[in-house]
């Protein structure tokens, strides 16, 4: 080995040690993502030529456990089987220990000794098929691989994924690849982009999912060369920027469609609104015939939630007809507080950076009384319907970016929107005030539009936040505003 040889093993060695100690650290902090980037890039450095099987099964290790407590459990048994395929009778480090841990850890050694490593498997490269492909010629280690494929066929098929395994991985993933004009195209996704050899063959499907075309198999495929630096180009779909790698918590997250994200996210969400009331004078006052003789149309309840005045004859007419002129419920106007929405999601991506989804849920701080929705000036239900399309802004796929992702919303549905105000009323017949509720209520349709951000902690696990505006409908047209914020996991 030479002078520069034993140089370079020396500072990898340190840089991984460094890494682990760092990481060691990030995980007192919580602060499992920088964890992992820092170990991942260690891991990159740390290959066969410059460091030892043991500090590398050290990095991956602890790599593995950062992952399991960022809830990425597939990520964290690949770092920990390829972990016990270098030393057999690694443990885990006590600082980490945890019952959820263990069990992971001792599900990857059972694993790491089940099969060989993908590596020592004798293959053959793919024979001619219906699809007609170049590979690329190398790729970065933790960055995408574009793979296009043309299909000379005429009867094309509804479906075609590209099955790829990476270093380390022991069994056959899948990507769903997008049609483009005469062919398909998608990227492997960069969190199964490691140092060694990727390889990939591709399957079509007809419209019943029978597999009618591909090229290539399980023991003939394509193979990349992935390095830890490129040597040309890089490599990058027709018409199309090369894509960002993955390191260090941003670009491209691995799993199912559009550059690696899953398709169908489920979580739960919470939005709170704000509108603005009308100034109203006489707000509790009713017609002969029982409606609000506001302009407005807004609705006096108790403190205790019962219509005011009552509805009940003839008890209804004579509170009513109490009632002080001008001293019947004055609302100021102003910004006031509106419903509360607890809600469970569920959208799917039918392309990488587009999802439709929609939102069901409970209503609360509603309008309590009958009157407003036997008028037909309420939705007079508490639950929450909504259909809803989001657009995620960015390059490549944008829905599989780790980190900050700006986007668009905008849906339709039904539920009820309602605010309040407190006011005083004065009965003829009763000395001093009473407090009252003005409520302005609306339903049962609204419309929606709104923007925020899409924060992927993981490549399973999203936050999003984002300012909606709501436009209700049914009486006359209530407009609100408000956050909303959410969780979601990936399938």
């Amino acid at each position: 080995m030479t002078a520069r040889a034993v140089a370079e093993d020396a500072d990898a060695e340190a840089g991984a040690k460094d890494a682990i100690r760092k990481a060691a650290t990030d995980f007192v902090a919580t602060d499992y993502a920088t964890a992992v980037a820092r170990l991942a890039q260690a891991a990159r450095a740390c290959d066969p030529k410059h460091c030892t099987k043991g500090t590398r099964a050290f990095v991956l290790r602890d790599l593995g456990t950062m992952q399991l407590r960022m809830g990425d459990a597939e990520a964290a048994a690949t770092s920990f089987v390829e972990a016990l395929s270098l030393e057999p009778e690694l443990v885990l480090s006590s600082k980490y220990d945890a019952p959820d841990l263990r069990e992971a850890w001792e599900k990857a050694r059972e694993a790491s000794k089940s099969s060989p490593p993908p590596e020592e498997e004798v293959v053959e490269p793919p024979k001619a098929g219906d699809f007609t492909h170049t590979p690329p010629p190398e790729q970065k280690a933790s960055t995408p691989v574009p793979v296009h494929f043309d299909y000379p066929g005429e009867a094309a098929p509804s479906r075609v994924v590209v099955k790829y395994r990476g270093a380390g991985m022991k069994e056959w993933a899948s990507v769903d690849l997008s049609r483009t004009d005469g062919g398909w195209e998608g990227l492997i996704p960069c969190g199964d982009v490691a140092i060694g050899t990727m390889r990939y063959w591709v399957q079509g499907f007809d419209a019943g999912g029978y597999p009618i075309v591909s090229t290539g198999d399980s023991r003939h495929f394509y193979t990349v060369p992935i390095v830890d630096e490129l040597s040309g180009n890089a490599p990058h779909l027709p018409g199309q920027p090369p894509p960002r790698s993955c390191t260090g918590g941003e670009g491209t997250a691995p799993a199912g469609e559009g550059g690696g994200a899953p398709r169908l996210w489920v979580g739960i969400a919470l939005s709170v609104e704000l509108m603005t009331m009308p100034e109203v004078n006489d707000a509790c006052k009713l017609t002969s015939s029982g409606v609000p003789a506001n302009a407005s149309n807004l609705y006096c309840t108790t403190p205790g939630g019962q219509d005011f005045p009552t509805r009940a004859v003839p008890a209804g007419y004579a509170v009513n007809d109490a009632l002080v002129a001008g001293q019947a419920g004055h609302v100021g106007g102003g910004l006031q507080g509106g419903d509360v929405r607890i809600l469970l999601s569920a959208d799917y991506a039918i392309r990488p950076n587009v999802l439709v989804g929609g939102r069901f849920g409970y209503v609360m701080n509603t309008y309590p009384g009958d009157a407003a929705s036997k008028d037909g000036r309420a939705a007079g239900f508490r639950v929450h319907l909504e259909a809803r399309g989001t657009y995620l802004f960015g390059d490549g796929a944008p829905l599989a970016h780790l980190g900050v992702t700006p986007m668009a919303l905008a849906g339709v549905g039904l539920a009820e929107f309602d605010g309040h105000s407190g006011t005083q009323v004065t009965l003829g017949n009763v000395k001093g005030s009473e407090t009252m509720n003005a409520w302005n209520t609306d339903g049962p349709g609204f419309l929606f539009v709104g923007g925020g951000v899409r924060y992927l902690f993981s490549p399973r696990f999203a936050f999003t936040g984002a300012l909606r505006l709501n436009l209700a409908f049914g009486n006359n047209v209530l407009p609100t505003c408000g956050p909303e914020i959410s969780v979601a996991y990936g399938f």
